[in-house]
């Protein structure tokens, strides 16, 4: 019995697993040609990772506020909405019918005749859990960021950050962009008014930071508030930056310092790194070598 080293290509780099094989064995070809494969795909996949997304120009992120008075589905039906007059958080879905999930929105618990509102709730993550997707990916950065690894509009879902208004949806002549503006009743469509957006940094993984496009840290450490905009008339795009290879979470909460409405829920966003492609390009020659090694002895 001999070892040889299998490396296996994951979200943010190679595996290495030590796995016997018997001499000769039938399937060490297989192995050969699945890592070259798997090696080459990730290469690509990697290459083309700031090409933008098909169907991204439209954004994924909104805010709005909640002016629905009591919920009208589920355990707690006929209950106060506790997101009432709350900026919230929203991510466009606009496959099938059109429509916002709520991320940042408060939530009850427990029995309905003595719930409790907690200040978040169970789909208050980027990605959204349900989908089972990994973190969103960041990139080596290139010109300002050239020594960070980055977010950016990789092509995965939720990777185009852009926040605006859900006002900004209803100058559309778009059909389907109108359904998602009135969706849920209209519960989130109205102007936000003279709101003084900001959003507030909770808690943050070491080595993560937020900037803007210009490269400027705007949000580091827990309780850093950084102004959005005012009223809907705003474009806000944060630029996750890592200064080393991991995975990464921050999360937030929306709040309005003019007080006009109260602050949304707490949501949190997911990183991990990603190699760059002379990175993945000498892996691939590594790992050539180790299983043309591994060939002639057996």
């Amino acid at each position: 019995m001999k070892e040889i080293m299998v490396l296996q290509v994951s979200r943010v780099g190679l595996v290495c697993d030590a796995n016997k094989i018997r001499k000769k064995s039938p399937t060490s070809p297989f192995i050969a040609v699945s890592f070259i494969l798997s090696l080459s795909f990730a290469l690509v996949t990697v290459a083309k990772a700031e090409e933008p997304a098909i169907g991204q120009s439209l954004p994924e992120f909104y805010i709005g506020v909640d002016n629905q008075i009591t919920l009208t589905r589920g355990i707690y039906e006929g209950l106060a909405n506790p997101n009432y007059n709350r900026l919230s958080l929203l991510v466009a879905h606009r496959e099938g019918n059109p429509h916002f999930h709520g991320i940042g929105t408060y939530s009850y618990s427990g029995p309905s005749g003595n719930p409790v509102v907690n200040p978040t709730n169970t789909n208050n993550r980027i990605p959204e859990t349900s989908t089972g997707l990994p973190p969103l990916s960041l990139i080596a950065g290139k010109g300002i960021f050239q020594n960070s690894f980055v977010s950016a509009a990789t092509g995965e879902e939720y990777s185009n950050l852009l926040m605006q208004s859900v006002a900004t949806i209803n100058n559309s002549s778009d059909l389907g962009e109108q359904a998602l503006f009135n969706s849920s009743g209209g519960r989130w469509n109205q102007s936000l008014g003279n709101a003084n957006l900001s959003l507030q940094l909770l808690e943050i993984s070491d080595g993560l930071t937020v900037a803007n496009s210009l490269g400027q840290t705007i949000l580091a450490n827990a309780g850093d508030i950084y102004g959005i905009g005012t009223g809907d008339n705003f474009f806000f795009l944060p630029k996750f930056l890592a200064s080393r290879p991991g995975k990464y979470s921050a999360s937030f909460k929306l709040v309005d310092l003019s007080l006009s409405w109260g602050e949304s829920g707490i949501f949190n966003l997911d990183f991990q790194t990603v190699p760059e492609p002379s990175t993945l390009i000498a892996l691939i020659l590594f790992g050539s070598i180790l299983l043309t090694r591994s060939s002639s002895k057996n």
